[in-house]
């Protein structure tokens, strides 16, 4: 008999599998990507687009890592916005509308073309671990028809799978989302081995038939021009294209009573479903009965794809009964005679407690086994391929016999997220938001490739042509932020003839072009007439340049704030410490440190139980500790 022998298994082929299986593949190793459905690889069950608010951050992190969302939906989407542009750049967000066939499509011919990638469809049901120095490593799964794959290293990557079922009104069904089959055996198996499960919940709007909306009546929703790709390796012009129309309505006091009166028949409100539901993005009879003095909820009325008349409502997920959902539904603006294609559900669904796992995304009892996505308590797309990726680099660098990449809270919204993960008591789907990022000035979305191209080139998935063009990149904004800092203006006529003309006051003696463009009226591009030996520079880095010169001293002091976090994170904690012997540790604290046993005292600091007099006392015991050799 053949032994079906690999480098890496990756189970299962959403967001977060791809990604992992890519990574280690194009690191050399021998991978198998297992999959429910092989016609269903990267599919999007919920909301048709990728990025948003924070989100977009992590796509583009992603990107620069050497990962494979930012690329496939560039290739893939519909239309393309910049959000949050009146406020600060920390926060502006890319987020484009997905062509989710076409999106799934170009990924399922990206991983089935990649060199040392097998995709295999079957459900796992077990794995196969033994005892090795006192203790357990994994060395491969075993799948529904009881055939054995042997691996050194497994990624899981499960999603929303593990014994799901999809609830409206009254009706419960054993699925995964869009109807598709579930796993049923995993969640089993892992709790017999030890792994601590929890059980949430997520949901879904209905789709509606495009041609039964009366568009006339929304607000138009338009797409950028020009249009920013994901990712930094796209060639803006070739994404300059034609875009479809968003749309936007909203829920009206008609809707909220037909709500109110029907709230007893919700699974959510009834008992129905246990599980927990996401805080940051709840269904619309959760917004109507947490916020009744709101008059009203933004709708957005968003394509599925070219290929179907199906239109997502964004913002109106919910789990009432059918005939609730159409009265719902029809009682807004533009949706009087709506047709519903597919009902809005909940999905309930098994998933581990993310404090068993390292900040490599490894579990701390099995040696050898990660996972990453959906399954470590997460939601989104976004979340889910980041932290797929860094599993799936995780589980290559232990193969290779190297050292484990992790990133701190200070290089990348990647950091924040996993950070969080482990060391956070999270009892709902975590969803990323820029207000978790501390340094979130310098984790903007734009700078991505500036902070992380060559951490992505150390690990092997960026080539040196993208690091070289990055280098290029940072030393052109680095001159030209230089040479606005020097380059004056004198009080002249003319000087000041265009000051006021760009609505400034005037200026008597000599001032820098860097200080003009700090003004709030000004910018860099309204500098132009007062700047002629400017260079020609492109999009990027004069966007670069203007936030540089404009957020100087909040950078500057964001850049102390970093100091001092990266000297509590390189203070390691040794992993054969045994908190019983720290004196004077709190009960609670040296549980909680028992439990997620932290890298450093950086990480220590930000448990949950944990406090600074607790951290006071580690320190005592690690100096101690490191005099005694």
């Amino acid at each position: 008999m053949t032994e079906l022998s690999y480098d890496v298994a990756v189970v299962g082929a959403g967001h977060a599998g791809v990604e992992a299986a890519l990574a280690c593949a194009r690191l050399g190793l021998k991978t198998i990507m297992f999959c429910l459905s092989a016609d269903h690889i990267a599919m999007m069950p919920c909301n048709p687009n990728i990025g948003g608010s924070s989100k977009g951050h992590l796509v583009r992190e992603l990107d620069a890592l050497g990962g494979e969302m930012g690329k496939n939906i560039d290739k893939t989407f519909l239309q393309s916005r910049m959000l949050n542009r009146s406020k600060g750049p920390a926060v502006h967000s890319l987020r484009a509308q997905a062509d989710k066939q076409e999106y799934m499509k170009e990924m399922r011919r990206t991983v089935e073309n990649q060199e040392n990638l097998t995709i295999r469809q079957a459900e796992i049901t077990e794995l196969l671990l033994k005892e090795s120095e006192g203790e357990r490593e994994i060395f491969g799964v075993r799948d529904a028809a009881g055939t054995d794959f042997f691996a050194r290293a497994v990624v899981l990557c499960t999603g929303v799978y593990l014994n799901s079922r999809c609830i409206y009104g009254e009706v419960s069904e054993d699925t995964g989302p869009n109807g598709l089959r579930n796993a049923g055996h995993l969640s089993g198996f892992l709790r017999r081995a030890g792994v601590r499960m929890l059980r949430f919940k997520t949901g879904t709007p209905a789709r509606i038939d495009g041609r039964t909306i009366d568009f006339s009546k929304m607000e138009i929703q338009k797409g950028d021009r020009p249009v920013i790709p994901f990712s930094f390796s796209t060639d803006p012009d070739t994404v300059q294209k034609e875009q479809i129309d968003c749309y936007l309505t909203y829920t009206n006091e008609k809707t909220h009573e037909i709500i109110r009166k029907n709230i007893e028949r919700s699974p959510m409100y009834n008992g129905e479903i246990e599980g927990t539901g996401p805080r940051y993005c709840p269904s619309i009879e959760d917004k109507v009965m947490r916020f009744p003095e709101k008059e009203r909820h933004q709708i957005f009325i968003e394509p599925e794809g070219l290929y179907t008349n199906e239109m997502y409502l964004s913002g109106m997920s919910s789990s009432l009964p059918e005939d609730v959902q159409i009265d719902m539904y029809r009682s807004m603006e533009g949706l009087e005679r709506a047709e519903i294609v597919r009902n809005a559900y909940a999905i309930e669904y098994d998933c581990i407690d993310s404090q068993q796992l390292k900040s490599s995304l490894e579990f701390q009892t099995i040696r050898g086994l990660f996972s990453g996505g959906q399954f470590n308590g997460s939601s989104g797309y976004e979340e889910a391929a980041v932290q797929g990726f860094m599993a799936g680099v995780n589980a290559a660098m232990r193969c290779l016999g190297k050292k484990a990449v992790v990133l701190d809270r200070s290089e990348a919204y990647i950091g924040v997220l996993i950070d969080d993960l482990v060391t956070k008591e999270n009892r709902e789907p975590y969803r990323m938001m820029t207000s978790r990022a501390e340094y979130r000035l310098l984790l903007r979305q734009d700078n991505a490739d500036l902070r992380l191209r060559e951490i992505g080139y150390r690990i092997g998935l960026i080539s040196a042509e993208e690091l070289r063009k990055t280098q290029e990149k940072k030393l052109a904004i680095e001159r030209e932020t230089e040479r606005m800092e020097k380059s004056f203006v004198g009080g002249g006529e003319e000087t000041n003839r265009i000051l006021r003309k760009l609505g400034t006051a005037e200026i008597k003696s000599g001032v820098s072009l860097a200080e003009l463009c700090r003004r709030p009226e000004l910018n860099y591009e309204s500098l132009r007439p007062l700047d002629p030996d400017r260079p020609e520079l492109s999009a990027e880095v004069r966007e670069e340049v203007e936030i540089e010169i404009r957020y100087k001293g909040y950078i500057a002091r964001q850049l102390q704030q970093v100091s001092h976090f990266k000297s509590m994170e390189e203070k390691r904690i040794p992993e054969d410490i045994d908190y019983a012997e720290v004196g004077n540790l709190r009960l609670e604290a040296r549980q909680k440190l028992k439990l997620i046993r932290p890298d450093n005292v950086g990480m220590a600091s930000r448990i949950s139980g944990v406090s600074p007099a607790d951290i006071s006392v580690l320190l005592v015991y690690l100096e101690k500790r490191r005099r005694k050799g």
